[in-house]
């Protein structure tokens, strides 16, 4: 999968011309009576009229022209036939917004699933569009009418342009999926509504980015007549819910009020919400207010003013966004922005530890135990995806500092609390399970991980699963589930899951509730100690979860398989599955503690997902790109390539044990001493890495890239 920006080259920039001269250059204000209204009421009116003719044009300068024609996508901002302001986007390959000219700009591309503007646009309509680039924190802006309308493009004749500055931009690069841009409607369902849902609200509170589209279309306007559309970011958590109203603190930006001012002239306007992670677009017609000062405004830290938002309507398209986004970078603004709380104590510290109340505990089998964790003040908690894991401290007594633990998180992302489940087996689960009781408050950090749920393929899943293995996979599948629109839900869902007895299946009634209540669900729990009790029904059966099972009941087919379990368990499934031509990269696994899984050559010649008759596949190593990596207190050596992973990874499969916990350089519980050579890390790690050491779980040896085998010795 590539970035568009590297799929097709981006347009050429516009040959130079002599410019008009910078700035607004007609004696009419730019700003219509709302805006102007509105700087007075700041005691900015007199600065922006000299400040702002110098920013404001009326026509787009080369550098704008160059960077709207390298990006992928397009925010708009227009009016609907009842005088609606709707936010939308518009996407296409780099190059299809162009610039014929200083002032007429030309918008190709395509509009998405659920568009509220798709077929409002006509020549003669209002028009206010947003340049962004959120990866460099880059944003132009340019309003118009739209003078043509050819081959499902838009020819818009510029009367404003100007830049805006970074601030409150969250950065995160887009990348292209095809897949789902090109996939038909119906698995992009619409939903249409007069208020907001419990899944709206859920995506609001998570939301640190949003747009804001208003106008003025009146003609006694003058000069300031238009659509508008804007950015707002703020920290997850910064727009506040009550009920159908929406309250967003009003930040410092460039005081022009084009937003604000149109507000006054008529209280209508557009949001739009991304779910970067979902692809969900949510947009609402709502009707503003604006709080000018007053105790409400103090308690939010920077807000110069508010702006309150009743939702009139509401418009959801799911998996509508066609691409995936890389790991947010909050903006450094945010960190001088305050909360609807200024309880601080709860919000994350800055090396991103915060408080947790534990809600409820319960005992799921004799040896496992969900614990359930909420906001201490009631601020959104972040999100993550089914398959991500949690990190807590474990303050163990006798301890010098708390052990810091990861353990997966057992349900889906509803906002509402985090869960856990824990085995006790070890110190720090011990301690939970003898300690930690509801009331009681525990530090953790935001979810993370990279083993997680395709939510976008609509492949049937196959989740495997052994003993505490169980906690992605039952996340996994209440995601599923909770998807309301049957046609964005995989064909199928088969749950396979192993126990040493009946009563170790944790969560087998809901698995058995969930096969009763929906046809798409098969569900097997096997016993490898099978005993006469418990009251679990007919899907259970004795024997193991193995490849033989798999090949008994599940049909020929077109599968994505989640693994997790045991290192044996795990390793067992995963040889079987590329022994039947499985592709590598259908077999996803996620592993606890020590566990880890080789992999073998992809054999791209594999036929996806479906389980065939084995092919040989024979991997081939490159003497060019392998490094010797040396085991000194167990006198071993082995040679590292590509495909062997990380050096934890390595050494694992060498016999050479280590201690790990995390496997993806946060808890540094592998740290291990490097006594010569050097390493290099794919992807940063989050842990403090002590000098003179290394995080083996992410860590592998660095190359000099002139064909020479590196050395590395570890003191393991």
């Amino acid at each position: 999968m590539s970035t568009l920006s590297s799929l097709v080259s981006p347009a050429a920039a516009p040959p130079t011309r002599p410019a008009p001269p910078p700035g607004w250059s007609v004696v009419e204000s730019p700003f219509h009576a709302g805006e102007l209204a509105a700087q007075q009421r700041a005691g900015v009116r007199e600065r922006m009229d000299v400040d702002a003719r110098k920013g404001i044009r009326n026509y787009m300068p080369d550098q704008h022209r160059a960077f709207y024609a390298e990006q992928p996508f397009m925010v708009l901002g227009g009016i609907d036939a009842n005088g609606q302001p709707w936010a939308t986007l518009r996407v296409g390959q780099p190059g299809f917004i162009s610039t014929p000219d200083a002032r007429t700009l030309r918008i190709a591309g395509h509009a998405l699933a659920g568009d509220p503007l798709a077929d409002a646009w006509q020549v003669g309509s209002l028009v206010g569009g947003l340049g962004i680039q959120p990866a460099t924190r880059r944003r132009n802006r340019v309003n118009g009418v739209i003078t043509a309308m050819d081959a499902g493009a838009i020819t818009v004749a510029v009367s404003q342009s100007f830049g805006n500055c970074a601030k409150y931009i969250q950065s995160r690069t887009p990348v292209y999926d095809a897949a789902s841009d090109n996939a038909p409607a119906s698995l992009k369902p619409v939903e249409i509504a007069t208020a907001l849902n419990d899944a709206d609200r859920a995506l609001i509170a998570r939301a640190d980015t949003l747009f804001i589209a208003s106008a003025n279309a009146r003609r006694e306007a003058g000069y300031g007549r238009g659509a508008d559309v804007s950015h707002r970011g703020g920290k997850p958590g910064f727009v506040r819910i009550d009920g159908d109203t929406l309250t967003l603190p009003d930040f410092i930006g460039n005081n022009f009020f084009n937003t604000i001012g149109n507000l006054l002239e008529d209280p209508r306007a557009g949001l739009l919400v991304p779910g970067f992670d979902s692809g969900d677009l949510l947009y609402l017609a709502v009707e503003a207010e604006i709080v000018w000062e007053g105790a409400e405004v103090a308690s939010f830290t920077a807000a110069e003013r508010l702006i309150r938002f009743h939702v009139r309507e509401v418009r959801r398209t799911r998996h509508a966004l066609p691409f995936h986004w890389s790991a947010v970078q909050f903006a450094p603004q945010l960190a001088k922005t305050g909360s609807w709380t200024q309880q601080t104590e709860a919000l994350p510290a800055a090396d991103g530890w915060r408080k947790l109340t534990v809600s409820e505990v319960r005992d799921e089998t004799p040896t496992a135990r969900s614990f359930y964790f909420q906001s201490t003040d009631g601020t959104p908690l972040a999100h993550f995806e089914p398959g991500q894991y949690l990190p807590i401290r474990v303050p163990v007594a006798g301890l010098d500092a708390p052990l810091i633990r990861t353990y997966t998180l057992s349900d889906a992302d509803h906002g509402r609390h985090y869960r856990i489940t824990v085995k006790r087996d070890g110190v720090a689960s011990n301690w939970l399970h003898e300690h930690l009781k509801p009331g009681m408050t525990i530090e953790a950090k935001a979810p993370s991980g990279a083993f997680v749920l395709d939510r976008k393929s609509r492949r049937p899943v196959v989740l495997l699963s052994a003993g505490i293995g169980i906690t992605p996979m039952i996340a996994m599948l209440n995601t599923l589930l909770a998807e309301p629109s049957a046609e964005a839900r995989p064909e199928h869902i088969y749950f396979l899951h192993g126990s040493r007895d009946v009563n170790e299946h944790a969560f087998a009634e809901q698995i058995q509730a969930a096969v009763r209540e929906h046809a798409h669900v098969s569900a097997h729990l096997r016993e490898s100690q099978p005993v006469a009790v418990g009251n679990v029904e007919s899907v259970t059966t004795a024997g193991r979860v193995d490849i033989d099972f798999l090949k008994r009941v599940l049909p020929f087919g077109d599968y994505d398989f989640y693994l997790c379990g045991p290192g044996a368990f795990m390793q067992d499934l995963y040889n079987g599955l590329r022994g039947l031509n499985v592709a590598d990269d259908r077999i996803r696994f996620e592993a606890f503690g020590p566990a880890s899984v080789k992999r073998t050559a992809r054999n791209d010649g594999a036929a996806a997902g479906k389980m065939e008759t084995p092919q040989p596949a024979t991997p081939a190593r490159d003497p060019a790109t392998t490094s010797k990596v040396v085991f000194m207190k167990t006198s071993r050596d082995a040679q590292w390539s590509a495909d062997d992973g990380s050096l934890l990874d390595l050494a694992e499969a060498n016999g050479v044990s280590a201690p790990s916990m995390c496997r993806s350089g946060f808890c540094g519980t592998c740290s291990t001493r490097l006594l010569s050579g050097e390493v290099s890390y794919p992807v940063p790690c989050d842990a403090t890495i002590e000098p003179g050491h290394v995080l083996i779980c992410s860590a592998i040896p660095a190359h000099t890239g002139a064909g020479e085998a590196s050395t590395v010795a570890l003191d393991l």
